[in-house]
């Protein structure tokens, strides 16, 4: 199937829902609401069929009947069930992990990101957000989601996995893959991993050789059951962190999820998240 297939318009989204539909991308709250009235799970025969529970209870019913229902794949593609991606562990643990290993894999890493750990990391942090804001010294308007947010997590990421400084712009591309380009077709898409999964490969192999304090040494000492982790699974919980700094940037994004979502400028200008 050709992508220019892959992307052809939506004319129902209850039956032909795509989420990376431009209305969808855009504001996709509108849609939501109406399929909430008139097809509160829809279906699509995209990305190899998908189903899209609309209401907050059977979304919950779903996440916790792990009997039936698996977490080994969070991001809807057009391959439902790449190499690696085996429950129970998944691709990117513990997200895609499902229990009971989900419980064990989450708890491996909260040590990592208790307050202690992320404190430490304050200077890092406020030195970095100086030398953005620095570089729009003599800017008087600019937008702040393109021109500063999207800068501060992959480069708090990358201070805590202790990755090379400066390569913020490869962590942007690696997300923009992961999460953006998940309508290309299987024999386009999978080539385009191969550079991410060599680079994160060659900072594993640095860390094994000279360990330090950072997350991936962090990670590579970590034991289950008398065992250290795999490497795919420490690869696995790296590029999770990577991707999840997206989230630290759609905080501040006047796109839906950030700014854009139904209330959140009101919670954001009354101080509150």
């Amino acid at each position: 199937m050709s992508l220019g297939e892959l992307k052809r318009p939506v004319t129902d989204f209850a039956t032909d829902w795509d989420h990376t539909d431009p209305a969808w991308v855009h504001d996709p709250y509108p849609i939501w609401e109406e399929l909430r009235e008139r097809c509160p799970v829809a279906h699509t025969d995209r990305y190899a069929g998908a189903w899209f529970p609309t209401t907050h209870e059977m979304v919950a019913q779903v996440a916790n009947d792990t009997e039936h229902f698996t977490s080994r794949l969070v991001v809807i593609t057009n391959n439902k069930y790449p190499p690696g991606s085996d429950a129970p562990i998944g691709t990117a643990p513990p997200i895609t992990s499902d229990p009971p290993f989900h419980q064990f894999a989450r708890r491996l890493i909260l040590p990592a990101f208790a307050p202690g750990p992320i404190n430490a990391l304050e200077d890092q942090v406020r030195a970095l957000c100086t030398k953005h804001l620095d570089a729009l010294a003599d800017t008087r308007e600019f937008d702040a989601s393109a021109r500063f947010a999207q800068f501060i997590p992959p480069g708090v990421i990358s201070t805590m996995l202790g990755f090379p400084e400066g390569d913020e712009d490869r962590f942007r591309d690696f997300v923009h893959l992961v999460l953006d380009l998940v309508d290309l077709p299987i024999e386009e898409r999978a080539p385009l991993f191969v550079p991410m999964a060599e680079y994160f490969t060659e900072q594993i192999e640095d860390h094994v050789a000279n360990p330090r304090d950072d997350l991936t040494s962090y990670l590579l000492n970590l034991e289950f059951n008398g065992e250290k982790l795999s490497i795919d699974h420490v690869r696995g919980t790296m590029v999770l962190v990577l991707i999840a700094h997206r989230r630290g940037h759609l905080a501040l994004s006047p796109a839906p999820g950030g700014l854009g979502a139904p209330g959140r400028r009101a919670r954001v200008a009354a101080g509150r998240r």
